[in-house]
């Protein structure tokens, strides 16, 4: 929704923009800016210009660089002034093989920075000003800024740098910092909820490890947040928006390469910076609440799923080095008939290699079945097409998509291949700006709907390189997190006009990779899953990773997250029985209840443990989330329409509370449910902080009244969880299940 009641100021010094839900004050001599909410709080201030305020030649050190390892490296200087840019030459290198395709190994730029000034010149036009800006460049260099109210309660503000000859690099904003501001947010970051006192890209990367997987080769020398090869921030899940406690939120409408410093290099300030010359962002005025719905409106929002996404799932992973399609068959078809003898209560059953299963006629055999069972059948996608060893893929798939020029190209105008990030062999990206390649993937979704399948695992889409050159024109740069919203959208279009024929059919997928911007990728998924999760219990990215990554990425609308119970990454070994049943109790009340299983050792499947306690302790927690489901479901249809997301960080419902604010171990599934999940090996229990209140555990009655932080027991079965006192939100059986 657009605003309507707009008022514009020119002719003091301090120029304004008002609106009904707050304004913008504008200073002429230098230029700054100041956001305010409709109570009149100032909730936002451009950095103080720091007279004098010097050229800064910037030395050419990276932000990230591989050293023999991966390591965060020292940053490089930056002038702090409300709008900075640089004349010079960035500096972009990426892995362009391995797992690790797309990931970036060092980026900086390198020249003369300079800040823009004082304006020049002011001209107000349908309800935006628009102002010529003088700078620091000695070349005589302009600026044009413009701001206005935008959608959604929003002030936009875009600033354009004319190029002249050189280059612009980067082009950046600064803000002044509160003592001791959050800044939450920023998509699926599991280092933190809380990213103040971080530097960080956001620039969607692959895979990563934890020193408990690497420590045979490189020691423990990186810390418990540490992720290989991204650094504790790096993200499959890309989200360039925050909201701060200070009583506003943030957008930064880019797609293409930043870097954020959130009070990171001085205590008193952060700074986005953008490739480019180009910089558009927005605020929002208003308490978290509000920023929240409000972000995720302008963002998109994970719409609501059909029932059968909601029950319990299991996935049958392909064993990369192992499985054939006739053992991979096997497997599967084990799986169906122990589903179906210990009468497990699946709603939906993930078959990773279906093309393998295409190859020895089982196929058919399998959809069948599994809807015999009232099973809906899940298989996979991903982004690029490979000419591979791998089962993941149809052979002819790659060389139909190369010869029609469906993928992404270099700049001599030939397919821009690379090593495939799995199994060795080649892969080129599909280049989703092609309207033939659009309409072509739609055609292989329809395809696999028509052929059976009700859901799709979306995976990959992040090996966007910056030299890469797209059919409308776009680089690299400023495609790789853009490639996320594409990828989506092409499905869901398919999925549209698929049910829009076959109306009885409710289809659903969910994906790994994800951006942000003016409909983001949220606008289009279904869910999506936080990416391959380590099979430990680490906090870089086993079971200690999950809740960080979803609360971060909820906020921004992307709520309905999907589990990975025993996590992927096993190449240590299978997980044992304690950290299953733990993962299965913690994915309990989130939104969408899936196991997985690894690419060595296997699926750790409940009945292929030598205790067979563990599929009772299993179905326990399956029909948790099934009591829970109508309440899951309700929270859903909420949040798309106010954004307020189904498991909520404590800060989100108790915004008084600072340490609720910092427990990044639990959350709340919609406003009564607190939950905190047993993250550690080995214990009988955990502490957990009960805001103020009345808390009632529904299974074993023990009450405990907040604020306070208390010990609770749980056994290996069991998951510390209280109702809001007097609130029923689902039933639960006082002995359990």
């Amino acid at each position: 929704m657009q605003p309507t009641n707009v008022r514009i100021n020119t002719d003091d010094e301090v120029m304004t923009l008002q609106t009904d839900y707050g304004r913008v004050d504008i200073e002429r001599e230098p230029l700054a800016m100041h956001f305010y909410d409709e109570a009149g709080n100032k909730v936002l201030r451009s950095m103080s210009q720091e007279p004098p305020a010097p050229l800064l030649s910037r030395v050419p050190l990276p932000t990230r660089l591989l050293g023999g390892w991966s390591q965060v490296m020292p940053q490089a200087p930056a002038l702090y002034a409300p709008f900075t840019f640089m004349v010079g030459a960035p500096v972009n290198l990426q892995f362009p093989a391995t797992f690790w395709v797309g990931n970036m190994l060092a980026s900086t730029s390198t020249g003369i920075e300079y800040r823009l000034t004082d304006i020049e010149e002011v001209t107000v036009a349908d309800n935006q000003l628009s102002l010529r800006v003088g700078t620091s460049d000695p070349s005589g260099r302009t600026a044009r800024v413009t701001v206005s109210a935008d959608e959604n309660s929003s002030f936009k503000v875009s600033v354009r740098i004319d190029r002249i000859l050189q280059e612009v690099p980067l082009v950046s904003a600064s803000f002044d910092a509160a003592p001791d501001e959050a800044f939450r947010g920023f998509g699926g970051r599991r280092n933190k909820i809380d990213q103040r006192n971080e530097a960080f890209l956001s620039w969607a990367e692959e895979f990563s490890q934890t020193p408990e997987q690497l420590e045979p080769l490189i020691g423990n020398n990186f810390g418990d947040a540490y992720q290989f090869p991204t650094g504790p921030q790096g993200a499959y899940y890309i989200q360039s928006l925050f909201i701060s406690d200070q009583g506003y939120g943030f957008l930064l409408d880019r797609d293409e390469l930043s870097h954020w410093r959130m009070a990171s290099d001085r205590d008193d300030a952060w700074r986005v910076e953008v490739a480019g010359g180009e910089l558009d962002f927005l605020v929002v005025p208003g308490d978290a609440k509000q920023a929240v719905s409000q972000l995720s409106g302008i963002n998109g929002r994970h719409r609501v799923p059909p029932r059968w996404s909601l029950g319990p799932m299991l996935s049958e992973t392909i064993q990369e080095f192992t499985d054939t399609p006739e053992n991979y068959t096997a497997k599967v078809m084990e799986s169906l008939d122990q589903i179906d003898q210990l009468e497990l209560p699946i709603t939906a059953f993930a078959f990773e290699g279906w093309v393998g299963t295409k190859e020895t006629g089982a196929f058919d055999d399998i959809i069948q079945r599994l809807r015999a069972q009232d099973i809906k059948p899940v298989t996979y996608y991903r982004a690029f097409v490979g000419q591979t060893e791998d089962e993941l893929e149809e052979p002819e798939v790659y060389s139909e998509a190369v010869s029609r020029g469906y993928v992404a190209q270099n700049v001599l105008g030939l397919p821009y291949t690379f090593g495939s990030p799995l199994m060795g062999g080649v892969a080129a990206l599909i280049d989703f700006t092609n309207p033939e390649a659009f309409e072509w993937w739609k055609a292989r979704i329809k395809k696999g709907l028509a052929e059976g399948s009700e859901g799709f695992m979306q995976d990959f889409g992040e090996q966007v390189q910056v030299d890469m050159v797209f059919h409308d024109g776009s680089s690299g740069i400023a495609m790789h997190n853009r490639n996320a919203a594409l990828f989506h959208q092409a499905t869901r279009e398919a999925f549209d006009e698929f049910v829009a024929e076959n109306p009885s059919r409710e289809p659903w997928f969910f994906v790994r990779f994800g951006n942000s911007g003016r409909r983001g990728s949220a606008h289009y998924e279904s869910a999506s899953w936080p990416g391959d999760n380590t099979a430990d219990w680490s906090r870089a990215s086993g079971l200690g990773s999950v809740i960080p990554d979803m609360l971060n990425r909820s906020v921004g609308g992307a709520y309905g997250f999907v589990t990975e119970i025993g996590g992927y990454i096993d190449a240590l070994g299978s997980i044992n029985s304690e950290l299953l049943i733990r993962w299965a109790n913690h994915a309990s009340l989130m939104p969408v209840f899936r196991q997985h299983g690894g690419p060595v050792n296997g699926t750790p499947m409940p009945w292929r443990f030598d205790d067979p306690e563990v599929v009772e302790q299993y179905r326990a927690a399956m029909q948790r989330h099934i009591a829970a489901q109508p309440l899951i479901y309700r929270l859903w249809k909420a949040a798309l329409k106010t954004g307020i997301p189904i498991t909520r960080p404590l800060w989100l419902e108790f915004p008084d509370d600072p340490e609720a604010g910092r427990q990044d171990q639990q959350f709340m599934l919609g406003s009564d449910v607190l939950v905190a999940p047993v993250v550690s090996p080995g214990t009988d229990g955990r502490e957990v902080y009960f805001p103020s209140g009345c808390w009632r555990h529904p299974e074993t009655s023990e009450t405990v009244h907040g604020p306070q932080t208390k010990f609770i027991l749980a056994a290996i079965d069991e998951l510390p969880y209280f109702f809001r006192c007097g609130t029923k939100p689902f039933p639960v059986p006082n002995n359990g299940f």
